[in-house]
């Protein structure tokens, strides 16, 4: 889970959820708050939720009656954790470590027999952000890691959907947002504004030669319709720029003097001014003047890095979704707080990158 938003949904059949649920999971972060597990009864009355709270894994169920162990576990390494009802009893074991059961009432009992799917890793949905308030429980997710996540005995299938919660490394990391493809990407702004002046910088370490990077605007190839947009890619391992403010569309292109899959970060500039954009890709730079008539990309549009919804496929140069890791991107010399986007989707990990 990389972002206080992250979550992984799983739809279970609901006869699955009766009427003695037993999970596990696997768990390493150095966050001391977030939400690692949640899921609701029926109506939303009652619940059973894991989360870290000082450091210390507690276990929530029902209205609100808890159990925790005093150990804290946020120390940056791997430990598991199983946790279940069993009849009036409700259970917490972390590495081995037995918390104290706690106890049901028959009403709570007969409250907790009424779950229903789906159920959440991390954060839950905004839905339930009032509940989780009412009932003094985190409603960000933990910052770390997840995985063996099983019911019942046995490991859970592919999540039904992803936001942003992304692959996890072992062993050296660097900073960065690694996009995993399938679907991945963020909204840095609902309602982008390119303008008559755009300056874009940022670093990339790409796993493919193809694949979009960046899109805002109109982008329909209709030739009837003059879009404006504004869209980075790399097509067979040049970097290029494709703008339209109406009049039509200009394209400037750079092959850098290194594979861009070389393994190293590549650095790359856009600047916009007026009808006129300059490419950088390290040392190899090139630029292209458009249409004098028109001088500003008129868009209000979301702001697509690393690739854009299905929908918008079609719609552009290259479908392929970027894979590797973007660092340290800046525009109008504003770092971008990818943590902080207006959407993210599919498999990211928004803190690092593998080194």
């Amino acid at each position: 889970m990389s972002g206080p938003a992250s979550s992984l949904t799983y739809s279970l059949p609901l006869q699955v959820l009766q009427p003695r649920p037993h999970f596990s999971l696997d768990v390493r972060t150095r966050s001391p708050e977030g939400l690692l597990f949640f899921a609701a009864t029926r109506g939303g009355q009652s619940h059973l939720a894991l989360y870290m709270s000082k450091g210390r894994i507690r276990l929530s169920v029902a209205k609100q009656k808890e159990i925790f162990n005093r150990e804290k576990y946020n120390d940056g390494k791997w430990h598991s954790v199983v946790f279940s009802l069993e009849k009036k009893k409700f259970r917490l074991v972390v590495d081995g470590i037995r918390a104290q059961d706690g106890q049901l009432t028959s009403a709570e009992l007969k409250s907790m027999q009424q779950f229903m799917p789906p159920v959440y890793l991390g954060t839950a949905p905004e839905t339930f952000h009032k509940e989780l308030k009412s009932k003094a429980l985190p409603k960000q997710s933990v910052s770390g890691c997840l995985r063996n996540f099983k019911m019942n005995g046995a490991q859970m299938s592919n999540p039904t959907a992803n936001h942003g919660a992304g692959p996890c490394f072992e062993g050296q990391t660097q900073r960065g947002v690694y996009f995993s493809g399938n679907g991945a990407h963020i909204v840095i702004n609902d309602s982008f504004v390119v303008g008559s002046t755009l300056e874009l910088l940022f670093n990339v370490r790409p796993r493919t030669q193809s694949a979009l990077l960046l899109h805002v605007g109109d982008s329909s190839r209709n030739p009837d319709v003059m879009g404006h947009f504004l869209t980075v890619y790399m097509l067979r391992g040049e970097v290029v720029v494709r703008v339209n403010q109406g009049k039509g569309e200009f394209v400037v292109s750079v092959k850098p003097k290194t594979s861009l899959c070389d393994g190293n970060f590549h650095k790359i500039s856009v600047i916009k001014r007026k009808n006129v954009i300059q490419l950088s890709v390290d040392t190899a730079d090139n630029y292209k003047i458009g249409p004098p008539s028109s001088t500003f990309t008129l868009t209000r549009d979301p702001l697509f890095v690393g690739g854009v919804p299905g929908t918008l496929h079609q719609m552009l140069p290259v479908k392929s979704p970027f894979v590797g890791c973007i660092q340290e991107m800046r525009i109008n010399d504003v770092p971008v707080s990818f943590d902080r986007s207006s959407g993210v989707f599919g498999s990211l990990n928004l803190k690092e990158c593998p080194g």
